[in-house]
């Protein structure tokens, strides 16, 4: 089994050193030096992240740096990780540090169980009241919409049988339904873990609170009449 690792990130330079060895750590314990990859995947940062990350990758060998030059945001980051990812199993993993690198192999047990996708759920999320109510109400729509077997849908941790998202084209938004989307194309192992969360300790959130409520009915409608459509 290989790994591929995707972390979407933009101006995330103060924090880039640790994650990255903390995920080197975690990974150098399970897997060979040819069995994993680290893809981070640099949103037309302003901060100095790409230059960061070069220097991080030559000493770290299994990082791969991949950037962008015009903003596509996280559906766009996701979509260039599965177009460069190598691995037998992708792993989505948000840059920030609220999730951890040292849950990664909570996730390996799952996948070696035979699950084609394993999802995390946040144990004692640390995010604003308004965040947790948004994703609260994103889960529930989730379910009616399109029956979403899993508990936190939004979590981004989750890792995923490459093959299924390999050749996959994400419109605006798709990370967000991503398994709505898989299961559409024959999907069906579903596990999940429990993972910790924690406060962040560097940086900015990028997300807002009136976007998410505003567009959030909208989009998911949206989503429906593309899986619906067959789209995928």
């Amino acid at each position: 089994m290989k790994i591929s690792l995707i972390s979407p990130e933009r101006n995330e330079k103060d924090i880039l050193e640790e994650l990255v060895k903390r995920v080197e750590r975690v990974m150098s314990k399970r897997f060979k030096a040819n069995e994993w990859e680290y893809i981070i995947v640099d949103d037309a940062s302003d901060d100095g992240s790409a230059e960061k990350l070069k220097e991080l990758a030559k000493s770290c060998k299994n990082l791969r740096p991949v950037l962008h030059r015009e903003r596509k945001f996280q559906t766009g980051c996701f979509q260039t990780g599965f177009e460069n990812a190598k691995g037998d199993y992708v792993i989505t993993m948000d840059s920030d540090l609220q999730v951890l690198p040292e849950d990664l192999p909570l996730f390996f047990d799952k996948i070696g169980q035979g699950y084609e996708l394993v999802n995390a759920i946040r144990e004692n999320r640390q995010h604003p009241f308004w965040m947790k109510l948004a994703s609260r109400c994103y889960n529930i729509l989730m379910l009616l919409f399109f029956d979403c077997p899993v508990f936190d849908a939004a979590s981004n941790y989750t890792a995923i049988k490459r093959s299924y998202v390999k050749n996959l084209k994400l419109h605006h938004n798709d990370h967000r339904y991503l398994i709505p989307i898989l299961q559409t194309k024959g999907l069906k192992r579903i596990g999940e873990v429990v993972v910790r969360h924690e406060k962040r300790s560097r940086g900015k959130s990028k997300y807002s609170a009136l976007p998410k409520y505003l567009k959030g009915f909208p989009e998911i409608f949206w989503a429906f009449v593309r899986i619906k459509g067959k789209k995928y």
